[in-house]
C-alpha cells in the first residue's frame, strides 16, 4: 500500500483534522479579500454576534456603510499595530472597543466570558492569494462549508 506524501495530501490531512477534530470552520476561497487579507463577511458576522450592543450602536450611526468602514478600520489597525496586538486588545471604532477574540479564562466562574470564548471562530481555507499582485497561490475553489 502506497502512502501519499505530497503537499496536497498534507494540506488535505491538516484541513480535515482542523475541521473534524478541532472545531474549525471552512471558508470558501471566493469570500477571501486578497487586498485586505481577510474574510470581511466573517469578520462582520463575528463582531455582530459577539458584541450586538456595540454593533447596533454603530449600525444606527453608519447604516449600510458599517461593514465597509469597520473592516477598513480593522485592516488599518492590523497594519499599524500587528495581528497579535489586535487579537489581545481589540480595536477602536467610533470611540468603542471591538474585540476580535476572547481568550480562555483562567477559571470557569464567569459564564459570560466562557460564552464569548466559545464564540471564537477559527477558519481554515486552502491556499488563498496572499498578495494583491499575485495569484500564484490560488487553487481551484475548495469549500466544504459556507460561513
Amino acid at each position: 500500500m502506497s502512502q501519499q506524501t505530497d503537499e496536497r495530501a498534507l494540506e488535505a490531512h491538516v484541513e480535515q483534522t482542523l475541521l473534524e477534530e478541532s472545531g474549525w470552520e471552512a471558508a470558501p476561497n471566493d469570500l477571501w479579500d486578497v487586498d485586505r487579507a481577510l474574510f470581511p463577511a466573517r469578520v462582520c458576522s463575528f463582531l455582530e454576534q459577539t458584541q450586538p450592543g456595540l454593533w447596533a450602536k454603530v449600525r444606527t450611526l453608519l447604516g449600510e456603510d458599517l461593514e465597509q468602514r469597520i473592516v477598513a478600520t480593522l485592516v488599518k489597525e492590523l497594519k499599524s499595530k500587528g495581528t497579535l496586538h489586535v487579537l489581545r486588545h481589540g480595536f477602536k471604532f467610533y470611540g468603542d472597543l471591538f474585540r476580535v477574540a476572547t481568550f480562555r479564562p483562567a477559571h470557569g466562574l464567569n459564564d459570560e466570558i466562557l460564552s464569548l470564548y466559545r464564540l471564537n471562530r477559527l477558519t481554515v481555507s486552502r491556499q488563498v492569494p496572499c498578495h494583491p499582485d499575485s495569484t500564484r497561490w490560488t487553487c481551484s475553489s475548495h469549500s466544504t462549508a459556507s460561513p
